[in-house]
């Protein structure tokens, strides 16, 4: 099987069609744009649930004293074939907006943020899930912890913080996924699939991207046999006040999120490192 390209080679020509054409129109449209941090978030049909996102950002995104002033954000809403408004509900709050034509998933919509942040030059990339369920305000500690320069990867945990989720078959699946990966990279992580991160696009830059869904292992995975130093702190996960879940259902979710693990961590080890 050929290999994808590493990101920061796609980012250049995009081989995949709808990747290059959203992406030169995003940058003809927003020219001149200067980002620190890009805060990509993918969205499928969650009208009703982005708008409540995009209010609880945080109005900095870094607390230290000596960065709080440095970082230039932006926040870029990629809505993946969305039927429902999301597209509208995101550009009425005036953030960036990329509006794929078709529906071809969460990880194809996160693949062409994260080209934008290298097109963009952007510093580090931050992610939070479109669903309510994880707390934008976070991404502050995680920005925080790039800044200190301990770790260029940084996700948030429900494992060390706390769910109200309260689905036993999904909570055994984070804890087999984190002992798995864990195995597999050799880094001790306890919540695999976790909805809010942060990196730096040095993180991503050499790392390749095929999964079009179940896409948080295979980045996780990805930067983590890339050489990126990996690190987790608390949060909470929130039931859905709005929305519903597009995830299959837990033992389906299960065996495919499994398979894109093996494939992903199969991929890495055969791919040579300079």
């Amino acid at each position: 099987m050929q290999l994808s390209r590493p990101l920061g080679e796609a980012a250049l020509a995009p081989d995949d069609p709808i990747d290059n054409l959203l992406l030169e129109e995003f940058l003809e449209v927003n020219r001149g744009l200067a980002v620190d941090v890009l805060i990509v978030i993918p969205a499928y049909n969650e009208a009703d649930s982005l708008p409540g996102v995009l209010d609880r950002m945080p109005e900095t995104i870094a607390r230290m004293p000596e960065t709080i002033a440095s970082h230039r954000v932006a926040i870029l809403v990629v809505s993946d074939g969305s039927t429902d408004g999301t597209a509208k509900a995101a550009a009425d709050r005036g953030v960036l907006t990329i509006a794929a034509p078709i529906n071809r998933g969460q990880g194809a919509a996160l693949k062409l943020g994260y080209l934008v942040a290298i097109r963009l030059k952007a510093r580090y990339v931050a992610v939070v899930d479109a669903d309510g369920q994880w707390d934008p305000a976070d991404l502050s500690f995680a920005i925080d912890i790039l800044d200190s320069g301990s770790a260029t990867f940084v996700q948030g945990s429900r494992v060390l913080g706390s769910s109200e989720v309260g689905d036993s078959f999904r909570d055994l699946g984070v804890t087999f996924f984190g002992w798995l990966i864990s195995l597999l990279i050799g880094t001790k992580i306890t919540d695999t699939s976790s909805g809010i991160r942060a990196f730096t696009t040095g993180a991503i830059d050499g790392i390749r991207l095929d999964q079009p869904q179940y896409q948080s292992s295979e980045l996780l995975i990805a930067a983590a046999m890339s050489g990126a130093a990996v690190c987790e702190f608390p949060v909470t996960m929130s039931k859905r006040t709005a929305g519903s879940s597009k995830k299959a259902k837990n033992a389906l979710y299960g065996w495919y999120y499994l398979r894109a693990v093996i494939r992903t961590f199969l991929r890495e080890f055969r791919t040579p490192r300079p």
